[in-house]
């Protein structure tokens, strides 16, 4: 995580990162969502729900590599939610991963 934040004074720890959630346009070559246009940064990890199921995710990096696999228990986001989770990375590196394991 901290390879891929900005740093910036803060009054709690001296130091920080800055992070964003927004993912619309993260399924461009090469990304075109907040991180990568406005903030002309790396990601430090995207969560993505695999397919068909979608009741396991995958956390991977900037490139698309694979870091966890999460199968979660309890209360899961709505379907709905976790559906579009995975439309917005659907075609792109990030959603090689959980497509693998569909």
């Amino acid at each position: 995580i901290r390879s891929a934040s900005l740093l910036m004074n803060s009054s709690d720890d001296n130091f920080s990162g800055s992070w964003t959630t927004c993912m619309i346009g993260c399924n461009k070559t090469p990304p075109q969502d907040v991180a990568h246009l406005q903030f002309e940064s790396k990601i430090a990890f995207k969560l993505v729900w695999v397919p068909s199921e979608f009741t396991s995710f995958v956390l991977v990096d900037d490139d698309g590599k694979l870091l966890k696999v999460g199968h979660p228990t309890g209360l899961l986001p709505d379907l709905m939610h976790r559906q579009y989770n995975y439309r917005l990375v659907e075609g792109s590196k990030y959603a090689v991963e959980a497509s693998n394991l569909s």
